[in-house]
C-alpha cells in the first residue's frame, strides 16, 4: 500500500497532478520503452515516487520553502482582525460631518433667517429679529464649512480604504507565482529526472 505523502493536504494534489505529467513526459515514456515495460512501468514508477517523495520534493526545496512562507504569511494575515470597525467608525464621523452637519444647519439657518426677517418687520421686535438673522448666517456658514470639511474626509477615507486593495492584489499574484515556481522545479529537478533514472534502473534488474 502506498505511504501517506508528507505534505499537507493542500499539497498533495498538486504533487499528484505533476506526478501524473512527469509519467507522461517524452523522457520518462522513452526509458520505459528502453526497458520493455512502458504499460506495468508506469504504475510502478507512480508507486515508487509516491514511496521516495521526500527525496523527490528535496529537489525544488528552496522554490518550495519560499511558497510555504508566503501561504503562511497569507493565512496568517487572513486571520487578523479586519481594521474594517476603525475604518467604518471614521467614515461614519465623516458622513456626520460631511452630510448630517450641513442639513441640520443649513434647516437651522432658513428657519432663523425667516424668523429673523419676519421680527425684523416689527419695530418692539427689530433686535430679536437682527439677532435671529445674525444667527441664521452662522449656522449657514456652519453648514458650509462643515460640508467642506466633512467631503474632503469621505474622500481621503475612501482613498485610503482603497490602497490595501491594491497591495493585496500584488499578494494573491506573488503566492501564485510561488507556487507555479515549486511545480516547475518538482516535475523539472525533481520528478522527471527521479522516474527516469528508476526506469533506467528497471533495465540493470
Amino acid at each position: 500500500m502506498d505511504r501517506p505523502l508528507r505534505l499537507p493536504q493542500q499539497d498533495r494534489a498538486d504533487f499528484e497532478t505533476e506526478l501524473g505529467r512527469a509519467l507522461a513526459a517524452p523522457q520518462v515514456r522513452a526509458a520505459l520503452r528502453d526497458v520493455g515495460d512502458e504499460l506495468r512501468g508506469v504504475e510502478r514508477l507512480r508507486r515508487t515516487a509516491r514511496e521516495n517523495a521526500e527525496y523527490v520534493l528535496a529537489a525544488a526545496a528552496p522554490e518550495y520553502e519560499r511558497y510555504a512562507l508566503l501561504r503562511a504569511d497569507a493565512d496568517a494575515e487572513a486571520r487578523l482582525p479586519a481594521d474594517e470597525p476603525a475604518r467604518g467608525r471614521a467614515s461614519g464621523w465623516w458622513g456626520v460631518l460631511g452630510v448630517i452637519v450641513p442639513i441640520v444647519a443649513v434647516a437651522a439657518a432658513v428657519v432663523l433667517l425667516l424668523l429673523g426677517y419676519l421680527l425684523g418687520l416689527a419695530e418692539d421686535m427689530g433686535v430679536l429679529g437682527r439677532a435671529l438673522v445674525e444667527a441664521g448666517l452662522v449656522a449657514a456658514g456652519v453648514g458650509a464649512v462643515s460640508l467642506l470639511v466633512g467631503g474632503a474626509g469621505l474622500l481621503g477615507a475612501a482613498a485610503r480604504g482603497e490602497g490595501p486593495a491594491e497591495g493585496e492584489a500584488d499578494g494573491p499574484g506573488e503566492l501564485v507565482r510561488a507556487r507555479e515556481a515549486w511545480r516547475s522545479a518538482l516535475a523539472e529537478r525533481g520528478l522527471v529526472p527521479f522516474l527516469v533514472a528508476q526506469a533506467n534502473a528497471g533495465r540493470r534488474v
